[in-house]
């Protein structure tokens, strides 16, 4: 067991590596940190925003140009590129199958094979994935969650994640995910959801642990445009 003197130092040393940084960024630590000691609601919304990944605050846009490029497929969208909202990732999605997915190299598929059928509609999709502070909940609570908080998004479907996913990580070198896992729409026979997680730049396909409550499992939402 680690020595309590030990475990405040190496806290310690996280803490002053990362006001240094933050302060060459232009934050004033004098300043800018007291709201959050002050108000607990503003110390809440930090919490929750690192917890979640740290997700981009402002919206992304991936065109069919810049999707089709990433993942190898021919360009046949005619539709013109909508705006991102705050926190969103907007991705094209030619409606490709997962089998699709997978034959890019990119992907790598845990489940059995009869479910590279998987698709969805052709589309612009707002994405958020992660869903912000959606872990710690069964899938349930996540989708009540998601009504609640987004109440125009719904699951997320698997290959539209696995695009989203693959196409930031292309183009940014960048896990949306941070290291977590993203629950998707689809059920597999034994009750059991589909997860997707970014590992050394591929995308995992693979069933989760079950309806119950993880740190590290999020839920993935979107909408078609």
């Amino acid at each position: 067991m680690a020595s309590p003197v030990i475990d405040e130092l190496e806290v310690t040393k996280k803490l002053i590596a990362w006001g240094e940084r933050a302060a060459k960024q232009g934050l004033d630590l004098s300043v800018d940190l007291q709201p959050s000691i002050d108000k607990p609601q503003q110390m809440q919304r930090l919490v929750h925003y690192v917890r979640s990944g740290c997700p981009p605050l402002t919206g992304i846009v991936y065109d069919a140009k810049t999707v089709c490029g990433i993942l190898g497929f021919p360009n046949n969208c005619t539709e013109e590129a909508p705006k991102a909202s705050d926190g969103e990732v907007v991705v094209w999605y030619g409606g490709w199958t997962l089998g699709e997915l997978v034959a890019t190299g990119k992907v790598c598929n845990y489940l059995s094979k009869e479910w590279e059928g998987w698709k969805a509609p052709a589309g612009y999709y707002h994405t958020r994935i992660p869903v912000p502070e959606s872990d710690r909940m069964t899938h349930d609570e996540q989708v009540a969650y998601l009504g609640r908080s987004y109440p125009a998004l719904k699951e997320l479907h698997t290959p539209v994640g696995v695009t989203a996913l693959l196409v930031h990580f292309g183009i940014t070198g960048e896990d949306l995910l941070n290291e977590s896992f993203c629950r998707c729409a689809e059920v597999l026979p034994n009750g059991f959801y589909v997860d997707l997680y970014v590992l050394e730049g591929c995308v995992d396909v693979s069933r989760d642990c079950g309806n119950s409550r993880e740190d590290a499992v999020f839920l993935g939402a979107a909408r078609k445009s």
